[in-house]
């Protein structure tokens, strides 16, 4: 890398400005942006202030794009209008997401993918050894705006199968006059009962020179949050006929769960950018980026194990969901066997007929509660530079940017428990299982023991890109206005290092971690342990109505005081362990892309057809080295491949007199896999528990890059102050990449494995239809009224002799849409907005533990029942108030599902319950002052 290195560092130090100017020329930035933005200088490129200008200026973007483009266009300077970019963009019609543990809307889906090109200003951006890149690290009020590209034209970057976002920073040539800006924001969760702050500072401005016009830009910003998710769910159901519950027909959850989320966030960004117009046709520009998060989000359980030995179970109440399952020895699915002799044959199984369980009373049962601390911190820098030259009928584009990103996962562990006299639990309380104890219990010291392990796992991801590109265009004339080419050089490095290590009990001399008796447990008052080991954890939402309770304090695992003095409890290293050297993987990846594209312009009478067609071809070299398993023996192994891609694209645009106008596209686009897909090493984590089966995962060195071809058909409105559009879309993946798992025996133990592979083909169309208008025609102040809506039909489907054929991708819902009420006026500015998602498919199961039913026709064949989890169909209200109370001074009040919806799962079929996540609603006060 010192040569690249060089080569950024030389000319940053040589050149000043900001990447935008270059990327309103460059081949990343197609006529979505060329044609709808204001030449440089023009204020209103960035200083919008309102609902209405924020969508109007969203809706030119759309309406001049070449491509199908949606556009979200901040309502003022570092005010998007929600509080993450993944919330912003659930407004966009077809895109999805979905909340993560820290309670934050993540997880893009662009018409149901996730293989998203994201690009800052036009550069690819990349989180450590990923294709992605966290949206979640970038601040939803550093951005000016957010395009999201839905097709590929020849100039874009490839690697969004999905399609791309490309996030846009403000830019000093973008500000009329010297600009200061100060955002302060205060934002109360309703689950955490906690206020957090958020905080924004932007400076610009720009001066006339001897050497020309220079300007700068500074812009940072800073979040602080505390935050907690509800979380209650039931595992996988076993045979309840054997022992210790004896009690036959019956399907019991092997552990009942009672485990909030608990955690803080801090984030934080700067960027700053220098432009400099050097002459009339040169403009030169540097900037950079820093990106910081952190999360130290972690698990606190209430865990009843009903199959703890000498439980037993009463007051048995049993639904009418009933089946026939195939049951193994240990009352679980049989699993696959492979044979030396290389055949699959099934575990030994008897046929039972099971029915779901509704509510019961378990006596003498185990409760564990246990935290796991886990503390993410990812760090991304960018510095880039380049230049724009623009003379006469030509452009010419040179841009140069190189990013590390860095993310470290620490996650520490340990379990406690306690026997108690009794449980009631009902397994389905309003789409959510709830658990009644004697009240004394979740905040009761005395009986609790150190159980089952402690784990401490550790992983450390690294990643460079450098990256360089030459664009250049020439207008023509005619009918054939404008012909683009350009170059691109990108050079990728991934490091991966882990190590996973868990210690049971036994270790320190408690006996046999066979099964889970106070035979092997300590009492906590024993072991020479801080009096900050335990502490309130969480509130277990479904406990006697939702109380707080015991448990190891998630501050203590996060110190190195406190890991220390478990470390020596199990007689380890008094230090972080190191990293398992089998489990490190390095790679390095080459990519040359050469491009050439053309425009056309042709006058049919009152009718304009135009467009652009193109190609781009991308040569890519890879090599990856790691470590593989054969049979028992792992030993190093190592990969070089070279591939050469053609990705053709067209478009055609129909404009026609009166606002009217439609588009037919067609790309083809690829997806290279991730880094960690590709690593053939295993990562394996051992669970203490014995009624959770251990897991893994392993990468697949043979997995081939995506292909997809789109073809989209638009027909748009433009009126006034609204439009209407409807798209419709069809989508050919070859080579999709899912991921599944099956149970494996690794050195005695069982672990359930995840791989991703190859399927043969899916298929994705839909339709995508959106609205937006505004009153005008009504009195006073009720013309500031407006209207906006979205909706989006996804019909996925894998297709070929796949074992998942038939069913939808995971994370597609088929129906997706928003509902808004929208006003601006007189200062005063608002908007309410109801957003829907169906059901979709959360997770294949297929290689787990749980009963199913099974094809009676195929009773004895060596074959695992396809098993799949959803989440149930879900919405959220969200809505945002703001008032110009001076031309300096603006203030808003909001708030975010304001319902309180929830996420609720299920496995296979609707009557069982898998679990229940409570979505956080924030509501935000906050400031804004211009200078």
């Amino acid at each position: 890398m010192r040569l690249e290195f060089l080569l950024t560092a030389s000319l940053a130090a040589l050149v000043t400005a900001t990447p935008a100017t270059a990327q309103d020329a460059a081949a990343q930035d197609n006529a979505a942006s060329t044609q709808a933005q204001p030449a440089e200088g023009d204020g209103e490129a960035i200083v919008i202030t309102g609902v209405r200008q924020s969508l109007e200026r969203a809706a030119e973007v759309k309406r001049n794009a070449v491509q199908v483009v949606d556009s979200i266009v901040a309502t003022d300077i570092g005010k998007l209008p929600d509080p993450t970019v993944a919330a912003a963009l659930q407004r966009v019609p077809g895109i999805q997401v979905q909340n993560d543990r820290n309670n934050e809307l993540t997880s893009v889906r662009i018409r149901g993918l996730t293989d998203i090109l994201t690009t800052v200003n036009g550069r690819e951006v990349i989180t450590t050894t990923g294709r992605g890149f966290d949206l979640q690290d970038v601040p939803a009020e550093a951005l000016a705006r957010i395009d999201a590209f839905k097709s590929q034209t020849a100039d874009q970057i490839e690697g969004g199968v999905a399609g791309a976002l490309d996030l846009r920073l403000n830019r000093p040539f973008n500000f009329r006059k010297p600009t200061l800006v100060l955002t302060a924001r205060q934002n109360y969760a309703t689950i955490g009962d906690t206020s957090n702050p958020q905080f924004g500072v932007l400076a610009a401005g720009k001066t006339d020179s001897p050497i020309g016009e220079i300007g700068a830009l500074v812009n940072a910003t800073y979040s602080h949050a505390k935050n907690i998710r509800s979380v209650t769910n039931l595992s996988e159901r076993r045979y309840g006929g054997g022992a210790p519950l004896n009690a036959p027909g019956l399907l019991v959850p092997q552990v009942l769960r009672n485990m909030p989320d608990v955690g803080e966030i801090d984030r934080a960004q700067v960027n700053a950018a220098v432009q400099w117009q050097a002459t009339p046709s040169l403009q030169v520009y540097a900037d950079g980026l820093y990106t910081y998060f952190r999360s130290t989000t972690g698990f606190a359980g209430f865990n009843p194990q009903p199959f703890t030995n000498n439980s037993r179970i009463s007051e048995i109440t049993a639904s009418d969901y009933c089946f026939d399952a195939r049951v193994n020895a240990g009352g679980t699915n049989p699993q696959l066997i492979n044979n030396a002799d290389g055949t699959v044959s099934l575990q030994p199984f008897t046929v039972q007929r099971v029915c779901e369980l509704k509510s019961a009373r378990f006596d003498n049962v185990v409760i564990n509660q246990n935290s796991s601390s886990e503390q993410i911190t990812q760090r991304n820098k960018m510095i880039a530079g380049g230049l724009n030259f623009e003379q006469d009928r030509a452009k010419l584009v040179l841009d140069v940017a190189y990013q590390t990103s860095r993310s470290f996962n620490e996650n520490f562990n340990a379990e406690v428990g306690q026997r108690i006299p009794t449980i009631f639990v009902v397994l389905d309380d309003d789409n959510g299982p709830s658990f009644t104890v004697d009240p004394s219990i979740p905040l009761r010291a005395t009986n609790l023991s150190l159980r089952n392990s402690i784990n401490q796992n550790f992983t450390l991801g690294q990643g460079e890109l450098f990256q360089a590109r030459l664009d250049g265009e020439y207008e023509v004339g005619g009918i054939l206005p404008k012909v683009k080419a350009g170059l691109r050089y990108a050079k990728r490095e991934a490091r991966f290092q882990e190590v996973r290590q868990t210690n049971t009990v036994q270790s320190i001399g408690f006996g046999n971690i066979g099964t889970p008796t106070e035979a092997n447990a300590r009492l906590i008052s024993s072991l020479p342990l801080s009096p900050d080991f335990l502490g309130v954890i969480g509130v277990a939402p479904r406990l006697n109505g939702g109380v707080p309770f015991l448990g190891v304090n998630p501050e203590y695992l996060r110190s190195e005081q406190g890991r220390n003095e478990l470390r020596a409890l199990f007689n380890l290293p008094l230090r972080q362990p190191d990293y398992d050297p089998t489990k490190e993987f390095n790679a390095d990846e080459t990519t040359y892309a050469a491009y050439v594209e053309g425009s056309y312009e042709i006058p049919l009478g009152s009718l304009t057809l135009d467009g652009v067609v193109g190609a781009r071809v991308v040569k890519t070299e890879r090599s990856i080295a790691g470590f593989q398993r054969t049979g028992g023996t792992i030993s190093p192994v190592a990969a070089e491949t070279s591939d050469t891609d053609f990705l053709p694209a067209a478009t055609a645009r129909l404009k026609i007199p009166g606002g009217f106008q439609t588009r037919l596209t067609y790309s083809r686009s690829m997806r290279r896999p991730d880094f960690a897909s590709l690593n053939p090493a295993e990562s394996l984590t051992l669970v203490g528990n014995v009624f959770l089966l251990n897991t893994g995962t392993r990468g697949n060195p043979d997995l081939r890059p995506q292909k997809s071809d789109s073809i989209d058909l638009t027909a748009e409105y433009y009126f006034g102050s609204g439009y209407i559009a409807v798209t419709g879309y069809y989508r050919s993946i070859k080579d999709r990449v899912v991921t599944s798992n099956a149970q494996e025996t690794i050195d005695g133990l069982d672990y359930l494995i995840s791989t991703p592979r190859n399927v043969g083909s899916v298929t994705l169309k839909g339709i995508e239809a959106s609205a937006q208008y505004f009153f005008d025609f009504l009195p006073g102040a009720l013309s500031g009224f407006g209207v906006q809506g979205a909706f989006t039909l996804a019909d996925s489907e894998i297709g070929g002799d796949d074992t998942l054929a038939g069913t939808p991708l995971v994370g597609v819902s088929k129906y997706n849409y928003t509902a808004g009420l929208l006003y601006d006026k007189g200062g005063l500015s608002g908007r309410l907005i109801w957003t829907y998602r169906s059901k979709y498919l959360n997770a294949d199961n297929t290689g787990g533990v749980a009963l199913r039913p099974f094809d009676p026709d195929r009773v004895n064949e060596a074959y695992v029942p396809v098993f799949l989890s959803y989440v149930r169909p879900a919405g959220r209200l969200d809505f945002s108030i703001g008032y110009d109370v001076t031309e300096a001074l603006r203030i808003d009040i909001g708030g975010t599902n304001i319902l309180r919806n929830k996420t609720s799962t299920y496995w296979g079929d609707e009557r069982v319950v898998l679990g229940l996540q409570g979505d956080e609603t924030v509501y935000t006060v906050g400031a804004r002052i211009k200078f």
